[in-house]
């Protein structure tokens, strides 16, 4: 699945987070968050199918304090089938890649970078709070104990991450702007991901069959 074309992990994503909506709960919702959890399954359990269910738990249980149980579910199984699949889109395609097929297919190139900004924003913050969680244990740190111990410790980690990030911002403003990334810039890919008529097919069908659904549905409750 890795080496499909990037558009067409998206489309995916995006069809089956649109079903998700369209489709009458709970059996919609059902059948899209099973399709979701199972590609991210394929992915890797512990890579992927973990961190998805992982982040998808507290919105239940905020649900589950707000609504009754069928409203819960409902939303439950949607919201886990968006956080799914972009958990999975975000594990499996290489921002490099989308940024590749963007500039391919003749997007601008600010709109391509910031596309692969957002895939990468995640992975990028994690490995940078760990680092500086190791570097505050270093000095005597501990984020264990009571909450006022643990919001002491938060305070110490927050503040260099978000200054650290800001300082970031800067630098790859810098840096693309030294690159030529400004906007109305034209760019040719260096290896522009395959983009065969059998992709381009499937991602036509996934909108007809969103297309399809929406219709249906407003024709059901109509």
């Amino acid at each position: 699945m890795s080496r499909r074309h990037p558009f067409t992990l998206l489309a995916l994503v995006a069809a089956l987070t649109a079903l998700a909506w369209i489709l009458p709960a709970p059996a919609g919702g059902l059948g899209t968050a099973a399709a979701a959890l199972a590609l991210a399954a394929a992915a890797g359990p512990r890579r992927v199918l973990v961190p998805a269910l992982v982040t998808a738990a507290p919105f239940w249980l905020f649900l589950l304090l707000l609504h009754d149980v069928p409203s819960t579910i409902a939303i439950g199984l949607r919201l886990t089938t968006m956080i799914a699949s972009v958990v999975w889109v975000g594990a499996l395609l290489p921002p490099g890649r989308l940024v590749e097929a963007m500039v391919a297919a003749g997007w601008g190139v600010t709109a391509a970078y910031l596309f692969a900004a957002a895939l990468s924003a995640v992975p990028l913050l994690k490995a940078r709070a760990q680092r500086i969680v190791d570097a505050q244990r270093c000095r005597g740190l501990s984020p264990r104990g009571g909450l006022g111990r643990r919001l002491r410790a938060l305070r110490a980690l927050a503040l260099p991450l978000v200054l650290s990030v800001l300082h970031e911002v800067d630098e790859r403003a810098l840096a693309l702007e030294t690159r030529g990334f400004v906007p109305g810039a034209r760019r040719t890919p260096l290896a522009p991901p395959r983009d065969g008529t059998g992709e381009r097919a499937a991602r036509w069908l996934l909108l007809v069959a969103c297309g399809a659904a929406l219709a249906w549905r407003i024709a059901w409750r109509g």
